[in-house]
């Protein structure tokens, strides 16, 4: 048997006369990316279809196996290994749906780790090419459309609280997989080679997507056919470590990384004068093949912090501990020809607990101590059926059991002039425990089929919860999704359906002692859209969306300073409950290969999201009206350049003015909540990579600046006592992330058997 190590190139190979598949992997010999195969699988006279010199050499070389049975399969950075195909897969994962999923599903977007498809945001090899990550691969979804943030890895999807995201790892739903979590949740708690996939729905998921209404982040990681590959990863941010293997002597794969923080350079927005959190991620995954048709694996990702945070002065100082486990043992298995299923336990605990105090005479004096606890145990069963080439069926059902425990005292003194601009009381104190408990449950079903020029996907999900206190609630959510074929180019896309987000036991507010659930938050998600591939590869699409709140649940929001280490001591923190809500908008995205080695990607967002109360309405904090993303990522053989540009409307402000005309009137004048918009929002990230190939591995290093112009954009208004000799208190501003920059080094070694 032969080996031979052939390079692809990620352009359109403009030769028409190819023939064979090795022809074709012999004339992308020059980037340096290796396919490695067995001439018992590809022998010289195996034939490739000449036909679609429009393609990249990559989606040429994969057309020509999957015509004869064969796939390749990633085992490293530009490194895979063509397999062949089982004839009868193991039970769908969740990935797989998704490859066909893409076809139906207007509002999905699908960043890549090393796996290949023809529907990737960009062309690249690696999550890592878009900049500002800040080995974060959630960091990178910020050139999607649609997403609204600056600082936090948590984004607001197409207007929705940044709590309304389901986060999904390995088909397991998490809790809150953030560091920071009460400071920003500056950075995720995946690790980027825990990731081979993520996908975003914005908007019209599907029914087997439950428990939250504003959009979903699927997280699939990654697994290897044969072989090892290990990597140690030192950065200014983190140091960390991870291996990735299968057995040659067992049926076991394995997955396992771990990562610890090393500074505290992202923490400049929160003001934050001394403190180095320390932030610990962990993530593990065994999986056992017990035959082509059915598997077993066991997964556990783990998040703790200890933080400890004080700004100049120490006006305000904060500790926080938190600690995130999760295991869980899941099994598919193909029933016949036609049936798949996939079943899965999950057990979850976490524990959080924050203290701190807030000094800032003649303004406020306040002291808070907070502790929670909850755990969770949840089973999960997806069927899926293939009723023939056209035609499939869903179903799927959860239960799940959860209690929390919280405990939570503050104690608050504001100033006359403070609480009477703010309408508080000058003494505000808190005490209050809770241990709410809950059983929530669900199941749902869809059918889908393709007709010429049709395809269409009716889905029907139900929702219950019953809690500790009696109350039990039900929620009915159909959804319908179509997709027409224009031309074979052209798609027409629409979407329409009811979302339900039941208040889980660990979101009881603390800060206002709350005791029973609040209602099911019911939004409805409607979506015209148009897309356009070409063959070189160039795709756009624009869509038109609207969701509408019809039930929403009371949130805080902090009129002035939503950066403030401990914004329920502050004065201008507000509870709001809308009767209704909405956000709409239009996006507009494109990608296009613009070289051999170049590739660009754009996105245009115009939007508009607001809460209605009393017959009028007021924008949200995160509303902005206009947004633009761009970008080029350049790939070498040994190097990779990339560059993103981000513009947008200034997010909605409060106007606040001292004034100092004397007594009484001497004091602070707050105006209408979001009346004014801050100054448009701009930043330049850049990022560049190199990597030279070492024996049995690669060494790479990178740098990544983010805000490369130290762009000074405006965010917050904050209040600080009075200066000597003063008796009002002084406004200042500040400003989002300033100028980053990060290094970083990495090793991998593997084997590819």
């Amino acid at each position: 048997m032969g080996l031979l190590a052939s390079a692809f190139a990620s352009a359109a190979v403009p030769n028409t006369s190819v023939s064979t598949v090795q022809s074709l992997l012999e004339i992308a010999r020059q980037t340096g990316t290796e396919i490695i195969y067995s001439t018992d699988l590809v022998p010289p006279d195996l034939l490739a279809d000449a036909s679609r010199a429009d393609r990249t050499a990559l989606e040429r070389v994969a057309d020509a196996l999957a015509s004869h049975n064969l796939q390749l399969k990633p085992i490293g950075p530009r490194r895979y290994v063509v397999v062949r195909v089982p004839a009868m897969r193991p039970a769908r994962t969740q990935a797989d749906e998704a490859l066909t999923e893409v076809a139906v599903f207007a509002s999905r977007y699908a960043i890549e780790g090393r796996a290949i498809s023809a529907r990737r945001l960009l062309s690249s090899t690696d999550i890592q090419i878009i900049p500002g990550s800040h080995d974060d691969p959630l960091h990178a979804l910020r050139s999607l459309p649609g997403l609204a943030t600056n600082v936090s890895a948590r984004p607001y999807i197409r207007g929705s609280l940044a709590d309304d995201v389901l986060v999904r790892f390995d088909g397991i739903a998490l809790l809150d997989p953030f560091h920071l979590k009460n400071f920003q949740s500056l950075i995720s708690a995946i690790d980027p080679t825990a990731v081979e996939r993520m996908e975003v729905y914005s908007g019209g998921f599907p029914v087997r997507y439950g428990t939250r209404s504003g959009g979903v982040i699927d997280i699939t990681p990654p697994s290897r056919n044969q072989g090892f590959e290990n990597g140690v990863t030192l950065s200014l941010l983190t140091v960390g470590g991870s291996t990735i293997g299968k057995s040659d002597r067992w049926p076991l794969e394995w997955l396992a990384t771990a990562r610890r923080s090393t500074t505290d350079l992202l923490l400049e927005p929160l003001g934050a004068g001394r403190g180095v959190p320390q932030l610990i991620d962990a993530s593990g995954r065994l999986r056992w093949r017990i035959d082509e048709r059915s598997d077993w694996a066991i997964g556990w990702l783990l998040l703790d912090d200890r933080i400890e945070l004080g700004t100049l002065g120490d006006e305000e100082y904060a500790t926080a501990r938190y600690r995130d486990e999760y295991f869980w043992l899941s099994h598919t298995r193909a029933l016949g020809e036609k049936w798949q299923s996939r079943s899965a336990l999950a057990l979850t605990s976490a524990e959080r607990a924050r203290a701190g105090d807030l000094r800032r005479p003649l303004v406020v004096i306040g002291q808070l101590d907070e502790s929670r606890s909850f755990q969770r145990i949840e089973l999960t069963s997806d069927w899926t059926y293939q009723g023939g080439e056209h035609s499939n069926a869903s179903l799927g059902a959860s239960v799940a059991t959860s209690r929390s425990e919280f405990t939570y005292a503050r104690s608050l003194n504001f100033s006359p002039s403070i609480a009477a601009a703010f309408g508080r009381p000058e003494i505000d104190n808190l005490n209050a425990a809770g241990a709410p408990k809950a059983v929530m449950y669900a199941g749902y079903g869809s059918l889908r089929h393709r007709w010429a020029r049709v395809e269409g996907e009716f889905g029907l999900r139900l929702d219950g919860q019953t809690y500790d206190m009696g109350a039990s609630n039900l929620q009915w959510s159909p959804r319908l999704n179509l997709r027409l074929d224009l031309s074979d180019h052209w798609r027409a896309y629409a979407s329409i359906g009811r979302f339900t987000q039941a208040q889980r036991v660990e979101e009881w507010r603390a800060e206002e002692a709350q005791q029973l659930a609040d209602p099911a938050q019911v939004s409805m998600h409607s979506i015209l859209g148009l897309a356009h591939e070409s063959p070189g590869a160039t795709r756009w699409s624009l869509e038109f969306y609207r969701k509408r709140w019809t039930t929403v649940s009371p949130y805080f929001d902090s009129l002035l300073d939503p950066l403030a280490l401990l914004p329920d001591l502050a004065a201008d923190r507000v509870r709001l409950t809308p009767a209704n809500s909405e956000a709409s908008g239009i996006e507009m995205s494109v990608r296009a290969p613009l070289s051999k080695h170049l590739r660009g990607w754009a996105s245009l967002t115009a939007a508009r999201v607001a809460d209605e109360f009393n017959n009028s309405d007021v924008t949200r904090s995160w509303d902005q009206p206009l947004a633009l993303t761009a970008g080029l990522a350049w790939s070498g053989s040994t190097t990779d350049l990339s560059v993103m540009a981000g513009w947008h409307s200034g997010w909605p402000r409060t106007p606040v003015a001292v004034i100092r005309t004397g007594p009484p009137a001497a004091g602070l004048n707050i105006a209408a909540r979001n009346a004014q918009r801050w100054n448009d929002y701009y930043g330049i990230d850049v990022r560049g990579s190199w990597t030279h190939p070492v024996s049995s591995g690669e060494l790479s290093t990178f740098f990544e600046v983010t805000n490369a112009t130290d762009q000074r954009n405006a965010c917050c208004s904050g209040i600080r006592s009075p200066v000597a000799g003063e008796v009002l208190p002084q406004l200042e501003v500040t400003h989002w992330l300033p100028l980053v920059i990060n290094v970083g080094v990495t090793f991998r070694w593997r084997t590819a058997h």
